[in-house]
């Protein structure tokens, strides 16, 4: 049996607007210790990513995330294997993959989520 996405994504997605500045947005990766945000509109639409290399490059953090963000967004299902994300990831040289469904971000998977996957099966 191959464990899915859904068991190792995170499903509490913290979004950033592409109008929040990219100082308040660095604060927040920093707040929530993560690394990645999905960049969406009011509707979850994915519009875009915004990592922790993309806000600690820019010294003007009054500048606007949708100025730093990453356009180009690699998703993948919920219902996708997990070793469909890590195939994505080394593909696409990302650390994070958008899970949607539909077009709207509903959980997000990071490069770290998916080496639990390794620990656990080698217990």
């Amino acid at each position: 049996m191959s464990v899915m996405v859904a068991h190792v994504m995170t499903n509490k997605v913290i979004f950033a607007s592409p109008d929040h500045t990219v100082d308040h947005v660095r604060e927040l990766m920093a707040s929530k210790r993560i690394h990645a945000l999905p960049v969406a509109d009011m509707n979850s639409k994915v519009l875009g990513i915004v990592t922790s290399a993309d806000v600690a490059r820019r010294i003007d953090g009054t500048r606007e995330v949708r100025d730093v963000m990453n356009n180009t967004v690699h998703v993948v299902r919920a219902t996708d294997p997990a070793s469909e994300a890590a195939t994505r990831m080394r593909q696409h040289r990302v650390h994070h993959l958008i899970v949607t469904d539909g077009g709207r971000a509903v959980g997000i998977v990071s490069a770290f989520d998916l080496l639990s996957v390794v620990a656990d099966a080698t217990k």
